[in-house]
């Protein structure tokens, strides 16, 4: 695996340590070895640290290099968070920078991503709210929309398997999906509405009215009075949208 020089890459990729690595985009698995060899450290004892990994093991599978010979590989999707395993004290020192502004970022958008309602957007790469420059709020608000994004995805599923299965979520689960499971819920009827009426995937212009309106980042640990108003919200949006005539069709 070649690795760009810092030459080769404009300032702002020098210290990317993915664009270091150089990843090919045509292969979904990538020998260890290689980003063991390409950041300084032996490869045995860390493919070994990666396999005793439950979530980088399930990403591993031992097949033929590029000349035949057998060695473990990681799927590429699974390197930002191998890369967030590594001791940088171990690595190259000239990677070294590019790897702890990798893990600081990882840790940002890990806190931004999974933090509970209620809890300050503040964390290692963005300050306070109120120090926070307009490019640094852009950034909360779209990792905001992702997780509620994301919350929801995986919400219907748990409501969908329980409408194939009725065994298969567990009391629980059903326990944990409460409140959330009750916005989901809201939230997929109007989007639904609206989509039947735009023609277009509505889901994102439902989180974003969530976030705009009532500062929601996550179904986790919603107050009470605010899970409140934001039901009544939808539930005025919902019955606006079904007051409004079809749009003309398509030409």
């Amino acid at each position: 695996m070649s690795m760009p020089g810092d030459d080769d890459l404009p300032a702002f990729l020098a210290r990317d340590l993915i664009a270091r690595i150089g990843l090919d985009p045509n292969r979904s698995a990538v020998p260890l070895a290689d980003l063991c060899g390409a950041l300084g450290i032996a490869g045995a004892p860390h493919e070994r640290r990666a396999r005793r990994h439950a979530a980088l093991a399930a990403g591993m599978r031992r097949i033929a290099d590029d000349d035949g010979h057998p060695c473990w590989q990681l799927r590429v999707d699974l390197v930002p968070l191998w890369l967030t395993t590594l001791d940088a004290g171990a690595v190259d020192p000239a990677l070294r920078p590019a790897l702890l502004m990798h893990q600081r970022d990882a840790a940002s958008i890990l806190w931004q991503s999974f933090r509970p309602q209620g809890f300050a957007a503040d964390d290692t790469l963005v300050g306070p709210r109120e120090a926070q420059t307009p490019a640094e709020q852009a950034y909360v608000a779209a990792l905001a929309l992702a997780n509620l994004a994301r919350q929801q995805m995986l919400i219907e599923r748990q409501i969908d398997a329980r409408m194939i299965d009725g065994n298969r979520l567990t009391t629980e689960h059903l326990a944990d999906l409460g409140e959330a499971e009750t916005l989901a819920r809201a939230v997929r009827r109007v989007a639904t509405i609206a989509a039947q009426r735009s023609r277009r995937n509505e889901y994102g212009g439902v989180a974003a009215g969530l976030y705009r309106q009532f500062g929601l980042a996550s179904y986790r640990r919603m107050p009470p009075a605010r899970l409140r108003e934001a039901l009544e919200w939808l539930e005025r949006w919902a019955g606006d949208l079904l007051g409004e005539p079809e749009p003309p069709p398509d030409i």
